[in-house]
């Protein structure tokens, strides 16, 4: 959706590297937005990605204005029947989020006709809509999904980062030292209380807590015993920021 950093342009990298054609689009998707003024506060920075994409050697911006993605109307398609993992985490917290990103995907892959795609890691949960709907309405289109990139205090990129203010910037890093507690437990087969003493770590650092889960990473199905592989997703609000991370353990 824009606004872009070292995170995207490493899957410009990665696309580069596996393609010869790599066409980046950039769309604020109304649909996909719960809030309004989440809609109207998104960062829009298109003269500078532009230039970033030109360095980086992208090959094509596909840069659509609403009208000509929507027609006359905001119709939503459906994802509730994808599977279970639609209702939980991101589903639960932001309802009809998923079913703005699908309705955006098909039109996208419509009109652009990629043979492969790539995804950020960091929307973990929107990479299982992605994959979903590939398997099911584009099966020729392959689907990759590309690791977090972070800043050196292990903050993962994102374009909501820029409106941390200074105190909360340096707070900021804790979610993913959170993550780093969940892991380091794991293995020691304590992963329950890892969980706990990260929430506690999140609370305590005056972050608004609203999720953090161990979870199958096929289905997103929290865990209630030890297993090896396994995603744990947190999502908070730092201020009037809300931000989410996840850490792949046993993968």
């Amino acid at each position: 959706m824009g606004a872009l950093h070292a995170g995207h342009l490493s899957l410009v990298a990665v696309a580069k590297q596996k393609c010869d054609i790599v066409v980046c689009s950039i769309f604020v998707n109304p649909t996909q937005f719960n809030q309004a003024s989440d809609l109207a506060s998104y960062p829009r920075t298109i003269a500078n990605d532009i230039q970033l994409l030109i360095s980086n050697s992208c090959d094509v911006l596909y840069h659509p204005d609403v009208d000509e993605v929507y027609g006359n109307g905001l119709q939503k398609e459906s994802s509730q029947d994808f599977g279970p993992f639609i209702h939980v985490l991101e589903g639960a917290s932001r309802p009809g989020h998923f079913d703005g990103v699908v309705t955006v995907l098909r039109k996208l892959f419509i009109s652009v006709g990629p043979d492969e795609v790539f995804f950020g890691q960091k929307d973990y949960q929107q990479c299982l809509v992605v994959k979903t709907l590939i398997n099911r309405s584009f099966p020729s289109i392959k689907f990759n999904i590309c690791p977090i990139e972070r800043e050196s205090d292990g903050l993962a990129m994102s374009s909501r980062n820029v409106r941390l203010s200074n105190t909360e910037r340096s707070l900021a890093p804790i979610i993913f030292k959170s993550l780093q507690i969940v892991e380091q437990n794991w293995q020691a087969n304590s992963w329950q209380f890892g969980l706990n003493q990260a929430i506690d770590t999140l609370k305590n650092a005056g972050f608004v807590f609203e999720y953090l889960a161990a979870c199958d990473p096929e289905t997103l199905e929290e865990l209630n015993s030890f297993q090896s592989n396994a995603v744990v997703l947190v999502a908070v609000q730092l201020g009037s920021t809300r931000l989410i991370d996840n850490i792949l353990i046993g993968s």
